[in-house]
């Protein structure tokens, strides 16, 4: 990671839990420093964030001067602290922790960028949710995005336009501004800033998630909410930006647990791990290794091109698209579908490429290979 200072704000109506939070980020945390606000109200921490940017907020539930016993009905969202949360989530982003003596209050708001901790939590649990979150890289992010856009308009931008005529600037600078920012944020300079490897993709590289609900586009995956079965828009783009698909072509997206060739492979793992072992023959593991093997052949995409591998992520399993079951749905009956995610460009091309070919293949008769063999290998001379 370029960056390892994080400004951090601490609402809390304790002037302890401040000096102990110090303690606790203070050691033990590789090389992230925290720069420390403390904000003793709650008023006082929301008029720090509108003047002010923080990268992590710690944030107390309970403000004794003003809400309700917080004991009283859990369910309710009577408290400071998240209705705190509830404003800032309005205004711009930036990761919450909880630390508070009623976690049970606001558990229900936990995700991977709002976290909740117990104030008698050792100080390791502390340090822990604040990882998890630095992990994620969005404070990371965060901090890229504003820096670029700063960088560009008061280090580069200003003095160029301070020699062009007032009537001859536009609207247009902050579309010049954006593209720049664009550039900045293409996948190999967010993978150079958050230290992964540019040489080769993350899943998560593949999709666009989540996919627009409103929009049918080719590549989309769709799930059936009759049984959730998975399916792949194949119906070209031109077809849905000239209103001509009445009907949408889908290929069935099987779960790669679903498919034969890995049900096949998991029967011979079982039975071969049912027999003794001065019963395991080069017989039994030959058969087992070709059945890894033939899934392993399924993944890398070498199975022909009736089939094609996607990487799961957090919202889509191991999936293969089987260009050999195919639905042909009316659009009148989309409502029983729901969009999970769509292919990013180049994969989206490369898909319904793959399946063109496939579908458009010329299927021809083959010829008998043994006879044509052996009048070759009679025929062969090394002279």
């Amino acid at each position: 990671m370029v960056r390892s200072e994080w400004k951090v704000l601490s609402v809390d109506d304790d002037p302890e839990m401040h000096e102990g939070l110090k303690g606790i980020l203070s050691s033990r945390m590789g090389e992230n420093t925290f720069e420390f606000t403390a904000a003793t109200t709650f008023d006082e921490g929301m008029a720090l964030i509108g003047s002010n940017r923080f990268d992590l907020i710690f944030l107390d539930v309970h403000e004794d001067s003003n809400d309700p016993d917080p004991s009283d009905h859990l369910d309710h969202s009577d408290q400071r602290g998240e209705q705190l949360l509830a404003t800032l989530k309005s205004s711009r982003f930036v990761p919450v922790i909880f630390y508070t003596g009623f976690p049970a209050k606001v558990s229900h708001l936990k995700s991977h960028i709002v976290k909740v901790v117990d104030k008698g939590a050792p100080p390791e649990e502390v340090r822990s949710e604040v990882n998890a979150i630095l992990k994620t890289g969005l404070p990371h992010l965060a901090q890229y995005i504003e820096e670029q856009s700063r960088a560009y308009i008061w280090d580069n931008l200003e003095e160029l336009l301070k020699q062009v005529a007032d009537d001859t600037v536009t609207s247009d600078i902050a579309l010049l501004t954006a593209r720049n920012l664009a550039k900045n944020l293409s996948q190999r300079s967010v993978k150079e800033l958050l230290g992964n490897d540019t040489s080769m993709i993350d899943p998560l590289e593949m999709y666009l998630f989540p996919a627009d609900p409103d929009n049918c586009s080719p590549a989309d995956i769709y799930r059936r909410k009759e049984d959730d079965a998975l399916w792949m828009v194949l119906t070209p783009a031109c077809d849905f930006e000239q209103d001509k698909a009445e009907n949408v072509l889908l290929a069935r997206v099987v779960p790669l647990t679903e498919h034969e060739l890995y049900k096949t492979w998991k029967e011979k793992a079982r039975e071969f791990n049912a027999l003794e072992q001065s019963q395991q023959t080069k017989r039994n593991k030959q058969e087992l290794s070709n059945a890894s093997g033939a899934v392993k052949n399924l993944v890398k995409n070498n199975k022909g091109n009736r089939f094609r591998f996607l990487p799961g992520t957090f919202f889509l399993p191991n999936c293969i698209v089987d260009f050999q079951q195919l639905l042909n749905l009316p659009k009148v009956n989309s409502d029983h579908y729901e969009v999970v995610c769509s292919l990013d460009n180049p994969y989206r091309e490369e898909v319904l490429q793959l399946f063109s070919n496939y579908y458009g293949r010329i299927g021809t008769p083959d010829y008998e290979f043994d006879s044509i063999w052996e009048k070759i290998d009679q025929e062969f001379s090394p002279e």
